[in-house]
């Protein structure tokens, strides 16, 4: 059996491990259900590892010091070195957590996964903030997925010689992270990086649990262990452990929770200071919303945070240049925020549904008129273009480091990228890239009305990157930012 019993493509038990573990005691249905579990996993960790790259070149061009960029240059280097080794690492947790279910010697307290507690996650540092961030990941997880995940518990749990819950399941989203964080402990990975490392694993690991999920139990059911049970059923047997659940998105962490979103709405670059103190007034609307409904925070389509994400979308052009008494954004969205606040709207669904629709009504008509001066400005320029003749690059052959490092930050400019231009020491102007007009490398940059303000040679664009006269504007979805930020900016806390 111990030939037959392979654990997934590309995974390789060393021998030591295959003599001593009690992989004859260990059924064959959890040995499918650890080998599709494990295929998909791999997967999805060498997804998170081809993005890591991008990641922290972001936070190295984000660096407040020439230290902290060295680190994150450092840190690029050694993921790559490393990312072998820890998905070999979290592998193999996995593995040995699936054998864990047959040694009937173990204590239950030995499977247990103590989510919120500060040790289970070894991070050696005793900040709330920090835990309740940490919690937040794996309560998304519980909210989304918690149907499937409490029947694969049940499923589990008759083929397994101890009790099961939905924290210590093999395949539970708490044990998921000490998978990981365990991996990259072993190979001494920075605390810093290792909490940007846990950024991508949400995103690209965590954020594809139903499918692992649902797979498991299709798996389960196929060989008949408990094709019986229904949801309703599930849900009725573990209906103290759904309270449970439930409370730790709704409970007084909320409170918290939202306190930090709109933290980052105030601090936030992409939004100017009138549109912050306006989005801001949304603060006790949307910790009423938080409290009454659980997929708050885990729901990509909630009408409260896709409302929140469209009007800070649609604002991310607008500067100190517009006034808040005639700009027609302004004073829409100020007609949002005061139907919010007037009315509570935390159980009128209706209400969110209706505000959003309009919301996105007004944007689409806004929105083409802009793209008709956008594509006349692209065109006029392309035309402008041809006329000149083919100019040699700038830019020598012998570029320092530091040259090549403006280089690379310019290629991360593509079509629609929004940036701020430091136009003096008060004034700030916010441009968008329609164009970018080759041999000569020429970018041309238009307003939120599509007209052209600035047009800017790729020599010019290296030099004002790097001197921080122009700065990229971050393009994902305000609330996306702002729960990426509640654990990425923890990095900057652990660097005082």
């Amino acid at each position: 059996m111990l030939n037959d019993g392979k654990v997934g493509p590309g995974y390789k038990v060393s021998t030591e491990m295959a003599i001593h573990s009690p992989l004859t005691r260990l059924p064959v249905i959890l040995l499918q259900v650890h080998d599709k579990a494990a295929q998909q996993l791999k997967h999805d960790l060498q997804v998170l590892f081809d993005n890591a790259d991008e990641a922290l070149f972001e936070m190295a061009y984000k660096a407040q010091s020439d230290a902290e960029q060295s680190l994150y240059f450092e840190a690029m280097r050694d993921v790559r070195l490393k990312r072998k080794h820890i998905e070999r690492g979290f592998l193999e947790q996995l593995f040995f957590a699936f054998i864990r279910l047959t040694q009937a010697q173990l204590s239950e307290s030995a499977l247990q996964a103590p989510v919120l507690k500060q040790s289970f996650f070894s991070l050696q540092i005793s900040d709330c903030e920090r835990d309740q961030v940490i919690s937040a990941m794996v309560a998304q997880v519980l909210a989304r997925d918690q149907s499937a995940l409490r029947q694969l518990t049940s499923r589990l749990s008759t083929l397994s010689w101890v009790t099961l819950n939905e924290h210590n399941n093999p395949l539970s989203p708490a044990m998921l992270c000490e998978y990981f964080l365990q991996a990259e402990r072993d190979q001494g990975i920075d605390l810093k990086v290792k909490l940007i490392m846990l950024q991508l694993f949400d995103k690209y690991l965590l954020s594809h649990t139903s499918r692992l999920y649902a797979d498991a139990n299709q798996l389960l059911m196929a060989t008949g262990v408990l094709p019986e049970l229904t949801e309703e059923r599930s849900c009725c047997r573990s209906k103290q452990d759904t309270h449970e659940q439930e409370s730790a998105v709704v409970g007084e962490d909320v409170s918290h929770l939202v306190g930090l979103l709109f933290d980052y709405i105030e601090s936030d670059r992409n939004l100017a200071p009138p549109l912050k103190s306006l989005l801001g007034q949304l603060q006790r609307p949307m910790l009423t919303i938080a409290q009454l409904d659980q997929y708050f925070f885990s729901s990509d389509s909630h009408p409260a945070r896709c409302l929140l994400n469209v009007m800070a979308d649609a604002a991310v052009g607008w500067d100190d240049s517009l006034s808040v008494h005639s700009d027609p954004l302004y004073q829409e969205i100020e007609r949002v925020v005061k139907q919010l606040v007037r009315h509570s709207c935390a159980n009128n669904v209706d209400l969110l549904e209706g505000l959003l629709h309009d919301f996105l009504r007004f944007t689409h008509v806004e929105r083409g008129l802009v793209e008709q001066l956008e594509l006349r400005t692209r065109a006029r320029e392309q035309m402008h273009a041809k006329t000149l003749r083919a100019v040699q690059s700038e830019l020598s052959s012998s570029l320092d480091e530091q040259d090549h490092l403006g280089l690379l930050l310019v290629s991360q400019l593509r079509i629609g990228t929004w940036i701020e231009l430091q136009a003096n020491s008060v004034r700030h102007q916010r441009c968008k890239l329609i164009a970018i007009l080759e041999p000569e490398g020429r970018h041309i940059f238009v307003n939120r009305s599509g007209l052209k303000v600035v047009e800017k040679s790729r020599s010019d664009l290296v030099g004002q990157l790097r001197s921080g006269a122009i700065s990229l504007l971050d393009d994902r979805l305000l609330f996306d930012r702002a729960l990426s930020s509640m654990i990425g900016g923890l990095c900057q806390y652990n660097a005082h």
